[in-house]
């Protein structure tokens, strides 16, 4: 049995995956407010008494957390007040593997699982299956979210100790990278969006996101709604529509080019799984084709995740390769 979680600043999913020849099986999924859950006790407790099994029979744990790692694995939430210790774990439930990692490095493995396999294909070449992906001609595989907050993270071929071919998970904090407005009537909404958030400059976290989302359709409407309420008013207009899908394709272009990412560019995050015409406007083809005279991301498959579950999946594939690292002898505990 392998147990994951995956924590963010409105919900925690909780998960219980087996795994079997044919790859991993996921058996069950609960999902808890995070404003219940005061501490990491609290939150591994949640998960024993919500998947009814003990901590201390699973080979290994991870948690994907929606904020920064520090030393020893401590993470603190972004959006919440709940700081995440592994360190517990061993003495008061028994695990045996632990690893906590930012959520976009439990994403990113997603690419590796059928959840990247069963991805909506937008444009590009096929992408390469997951069976595939370790191959040494592997390129880079990419993932970029766009929901409350903007997240991506990268893996990179690599090799593990003793030499296998496996697969390296890089965090990025590129959504803190200034986005790059065009023309006179983004440069407006710019000066918009700056004075409201009392802003000197704009990073893509504050323009493809929730909050981006309901300042540009206060710019082009006059009207301002609670995030969600204005996302969906936004994406069911023509103009606020075609403004979105330009503004996240040219973000999704330059991570691409960052990257490199031939094996692979996916798509998840709220605002991305909830409004799929987004992706699949044509205004967002054309933003994300940047620089084509370097003809380097018309090769670039892109492909958009179709569950709010591939952070588990992604954070199964990693338990899994810990369990095995561990059972072979090649590593301590993590936590």
């Amino acid at each position: 049995m392998l147990a994951v979680m995956d924590i963010g600043g409105t919900q925690c999913r909780l998960a219980r995956f087996r795994e079997e020849a044919s790859g991993l099986v996921l058996e069950a999924v609960k999902v808890r407010a995070t404003a219940e859950l005061p501490d990491t006790d609290a939150l591994l407790r949640a998960w024993e008494e919500a998947l009814d099994a003990p901590l201390s029979s699973a080979r290994a744990l991870v948690m994907g957390v929606a904020g920064p790692v520090g030393p020893e694995g401590v993470a603190r939430l972004s959006n919440a007040a709940l700081t995440v210790d592994p360190r517990t774990a061993p003495g008061r439930f028994g695990v045996r593997r632990c690893a906590v990692v930012n959520d976009f490095i439990t994403e990113a493995f997603a690419c590796l699982t059928p959840v990247g396999a069963r991805a909506v294909r937008l444009f590009g070449p096929e992408a390469p299956a997951p069976a595939d992906a370790d191959g040494p001609e592997a390129g880079p595989v990419a993932v970029l979210g766009a929901g409350t907050g903007l997240g991506t993270a990268w893996l990179v071929p690599g090799r593990d100790a003793t030499g296998r071919p496996c697969r390296q998970a890089l965090a990025s904090e590129f959504g803190h990278a200034p986005f790059p407005f065009e023309g006179r009537e983004e440069l407006e909404f710019a000066d918009f969006a700056r004075e409201a958030l009392h802003r000197r400059a704009l990073c893509a976290d504050e323009v493809v996101t929730g909050r981006g989302v309901a300042l540009l359709h206060a710019f082009l409407s006059g009207e301002r709604l609670p995030e969600a309420e204005a996302a969906a008013r936004l994406c069911a207009d023509e103009e606020g529509l075609r403004w979105y899908a330009r503004l996240l394709g040219r973000v999704c272009g330059q991570w691409a080019l960052a990257t490199l990412c031939r094996g692979g560019l996916f798509l998840t995050g709220g605002m991305v799984l909830r409004n799929p015409a987004v992706t699949e406007h044509p205004a967002f083809r054309e933003a994300f084709l940047l620089a084509p005279e370097l003809q380097v991301l018309e090769h670039v498959p892109v492909a958009r995740f179709d569950t709010p579950y591939s952070g588990l999946w992604g954070g199964a594939a990693l338990a899994a390769r810990e369990a095995c690292a561990y059972f072979r002898g090649e590593g301590e505990p993590l936590c």
